[in-house]
């Protein structure tokens, strides 16, 4: 089975409908990816099959929570889930935004070979990031723990926004320490093709 069929079949399996040309798409960031992380380092699963499932399909999990327009993925490392988002959907901007200067240089690379004109890099800390009140969803996915990154994060979403954190089990003490500032909304598993372990998503909104 070829990386488009992986890849398609996974997506489909999740409920995913993204069109070939859009599959095609993370068929060569995969291939940028891979290519890249040999000289670079930037994520530490070497095996194509397994970039598949525990990064593609893993980001593609949260497609579901973009409702929004205006989205900031924070360490986002090599794209995830930010450019996954940027690629299934054109017509919303994403905010990829990394302190980690490989890894937006290879964003950088990516945005500029498959044209993909919805993304923003930001090389920086979050604390220093200038948009702040401005996003519909503030997403990471493996970053810090939630309070970390809610204390970091906090300023940046809109009123009507919210907080996205992706998780692998259910973060019992996480949520214990949950941050004042926030209200919790819900946790829900994600079922994601090809990964046994478990997936949560932690949404949360800013206290009015």
């Amino acid at each position: 089975m070829t990386h488009f069929d992986t890849i398609q079949k996974g997506a489909q399996q999740m409920g995913a409908v993204l069109s070939d040309t859009t599959i095609q798409t993370l068929v060569d960031y995969l291939a940028m990816l891979e290519k890249w992380n040999k000289a670079y380092n930037l994520t530490a699963i070497r095996d194509v099959e397994q970039m598949i499932a525990l990064h593609l399909l893993d980001s593609l999990a949260t497609l579901p929570y973009i409702t929004g327009d205006d989205i900031i993925d924070v360490g986002t490392g090599p794209g995830l889930p930010g450019m996954v988002l940027a690629i299934c959907y054109p017509d919303k901007q994403f905010t990829l935004l990394d302190s980690n200067g490989k890894k937006t240089r290879f964003l950088t690379q990516v945005k500029m070979e498959l044209k993909i004109n919805n993304v923003t890099v930001a090389n920086e800390r979050v604390e220093k990031h200038a948009r702040q009140g401005e996003y519909d969803h503030v997403i990471s996915r493996a970053f810090a723990s939630i309070e970390d990154m809610i204390n970091w994060t906090l300023p940046l979403p809109k009123d009507s926004g919210n907080f996205l954190a992706m998780k692998g089990v259910y973060p019992h003490e996480e949520l214990a320490v949950l941050p004042k500032e926030v209200d919790l909304v819900n946790v829900e598993p994600l079922n994601v093709t090809g990964v046994q372990a478990e997936r949560h998503m932690v949404v949360m909104t800013r206290k009015g």
